[in-house]
């Protein structure tokens, strides 16, 4: 856990406090992904973290600035995830790894609900923040998978699918899942979030969209 001790500043002696930066970007990702950029205020982040509003503009110049430096804790764990992942499976190619890889994504969605919110929460409009996300999280993501589907592309059966709509179905069958739990749980009583459901979402998923391609 990355810990600092913050500078004095002249007229700031006030914020010389300890912060914990990794506990400020959790809680700040946590909260840009339940109410959105726009409805998330600094000041409930601040009092969720244990510190002054003034102590979050000391490390941070604004509101986007803070957003951005949470997506990109998530977009490095994602990153990291994914390579040990490939280098763990590098005998593996074309669509088992990409069976890996849809397994692993569904895994990693129910673990960190704020990818899946963020995704669906900004990916349907051109803003900054969609660019953001696109260019830290989903172009590492694809060039992670590259290989792996243009080795699973070699199926005649896999080409019949174009690259735009082969990534909103893996995207949406890893986490619509999650994003309608409550509809899932009140609807036929299942916790989507327990491991035997989400092992069984992703056996499905798997067999849904790959079967025919091997």
């Amino acid at each position: 856990m990355k810990s600092i001790t913050t500078k004095r500043k002249r007229g700031r002696p006030s914020l010389a406090q300890e912060l914990d930066i990794d506990n400020l970007l959790n809680i700040a990702l946590e909260h840009f992904s339940t109410f959105g950029f726009e409805g998330a205020q600094l000041k409930i982040i601040a009092e969720k973290v244990g510190i002054t509003n003034s102590l979050i503009s000391y490390h941070f110049k604004n509101k986007e600035e803070l957003w951005k430096k949470a997506v990109d804790r998530l977009a490095k764990s994602i990153v990291v995830k994914f390579e040990a992942i490939r280098s763990e499976l590098k005998d593996t190619e074309g669509v088992s790894m990409l069976r890996s890889y849809t397994r692993q994504l569904i895994y990693f969605s129910a673990k960190n609900p704020p990818f899946y919110k963020l995704t669906y929460m900004e990916m349907g409009q051109k803003s900054w923040r969609s660019d953001y996300l696109i260019s830290s999280i989903v172009k590492p993501l694809t060039k992670i998978g590259q290989s792996a589907l243009n080795k699973a592309s070699i199926s005649p059966n896999f080409t019949a699918i174009p690259k735009p709509n082969f990534v909103s179905i893996i995207f949406g069958a890893c986490c619509s899942f999650f994003m309608l739990t409550r509809l899932i749980e009140h609807q036929y009583d299942v916790k989507t979030f327990d491991h035997e459901h989400i092992e069984k979402h992703a056996d499905l998923v798997n067999q849904i969209i790959f079967d025919s391609f091997d």
